[in-house]
Formats: C-alpha cells, structure tokens, sequence
C-alpha cells in the first residue's frame, strides 16, 4: 500500500475532464484517490452515480459530509479503500490522477477488470503503453498549463491491440463518444 499526498485536481480541469468524457446520468464514474471529492460532487451534479475511493479515512468523511450538505448522498458512495483493492469492473467512467509508478499498476488492473467501452480520465499524467483517444491542454486558473488524457478500454490499451479492432472500434466510439459515424 502507498500513501500518496493529496493534490487537489483544480476544478477548471475537472469541470474539463467530466465534459471531454460526456460524464452523464448513464455512467458510474470512479475516482481514485477522491481526496476532497470535487471530482464525485461534479459528476453526480451532472446526474452520474459516483464512487469515491480514498484511503485517508478523514478525507472519506470529508468527502461523505460534503456529499450530504450537497444533497447528493443518494448519487454518491464513498469507500474508504485502498483503490487496489476495490473491484472496478462496475465503472463506465475513471478519473486517476496518480503517479506514473501507480498509474502503471492501475493499467495492469484496468486490463484485467474493466469492461470494453469504459472511459478512463488521466490529469497530467498519461497511462504508460495507452494512446490517448483524445488530448487536450490548456492553461489553468492558476495559470499551470495542464493535460488531461483521455482512454477508452478497447482502443487505447495494448491488450486491445492484439484484438482485430478495426471493426469494433468505430462502434464503441460512436456509442461512447457520441460521434457520429458514416456508413
């Protein structure tokens, strides 16, 4: 178990990330290491069941009461777990943002539980061996230039690219991303 310090995401990239994913009320997003749980809060504004993960047992409350003063409770479950412990086969949607060493154990966890089609949200730090479907930077409110990374498990990993996926690929974009395809 690693004990990382919580570095809040800033809200300009988080409003960002939700948007580039299409976070909705048909997804479950899971956020890793949920620190102050801006990240949950957004998502279940914007009608998602939303699941906290977070180790540090006064954040989860933190995140538990926030949830409560929002009136969000019913939308949001915190867990106070080790995200490397927890079952993720459930989610549609993953934020991370994690050091390169863990986000390259998530990876290997990612491509033995979650299910094609699930989005994966990397702030500033990519997953190693994924290719991003889509990249974006822009500078923050505080005036940091950012990166925001995002996946979809059955394009981006590499297990997938052993897959033939040139005939799934369009499919699950268009049902995921909303694009539209042509004939």
């Amino acid at each position: 178990m690693v004990i990382v310090p919580f570095i809040p995401s800033p809200m300009e990239a988080v409003k960002t990330a939700l948007a580039m994913a299409r976070v909705s009320a048909s997804d479950i997003l899971y956020d890793l290491g949920a620190g102050d749980g801006r990240i949950v809060i957004e998502a279940a504004r914007r009608g998602a069941k939303a699941v906290a993960i977070e180790i540090d047992p006064s954040l989860a409350m933190l995140i538990w009461c926030k949830a409560i003063e929002e009136k969000l409770e019913d939308k949001i479950e915190v867990l106070n777990e080790d995200f490397f412990k927890v079952y993720l086969g459930n989610a549609t949607v993953i934020y991370q943002y994690v050091y390169p060493s863990i986000s390259a154990e998530l990876a290997k966890k990612y491509e033995k539980e979650l299910r094609i089609g699930t989005r994966i949200i990397a702030l500033d730090l990519p997953i190693p061996d994924w290719i991003p479907v889509i990249v974006k930077r822009f500078i923050d409110e505080n005036g940091v230039l950012r990166t925001i990374f995002l996946y979809v498990k059955g394009i981006s990993n590499p297990e997938s690219w052993k897959l033939r996926i040139n005939s799934i690929s369009p499919k699950i974009l268009s049902h995921v991303m909303g694009i539209a395809r042509s004939s």
